[in-house]
């Protein structure tokens, strides 16, 4: 899955899909997850198991609608500010390379 910003290609990232342990017990690098349902509660993760500390982008409507930065491994309930469709899970300082702030359109496309 490709994550673009405008026309600027940002990364290449594994789509997990809805139901997946996303980084636990993985190599790190981005991984896009899909919620079942846009909501804070289906939204909401944890860092356990993941060894190295992470950046978190939550996407809904092709807007960032929340973002935290370097998230330290076994966080529990790590939730976004409004409700999510998708998730990208990528290596500490990815937000602050890439500039990403709220209200930011972001696009994915396989």
């Amino acid at each position: 899955m490709i994550i673009k910003q405008g026309r600027k290609k940002l990364f290449e990232a594994k789509y997990l899909g809805k139901f997946t342990f996303g980084l636990m017990f993985r190599k790190i690098q981005p991984i896009v997850l899909e919620t079942f349902y846009p909501s804070i509660a289906h939204s909401t993760l944890h860092t356990c198991f993941v060894r190295k500390p992470i950046d978190i982008i939550w996407i809904r409507d092709k807007k960032i609608v929340s973002l935290k930065q370097k998230v330290m491994p076994f966080k529990f309930k790590i939730s976004p500010k409004k409700p999510a469709k998708y998730i990208i899970e990528t290596p500490a300082g990815f937000i602050k390379k890439h500039k990403l702030k709220n209200g930011q359109s972001i696009s994915l496309t396989s």
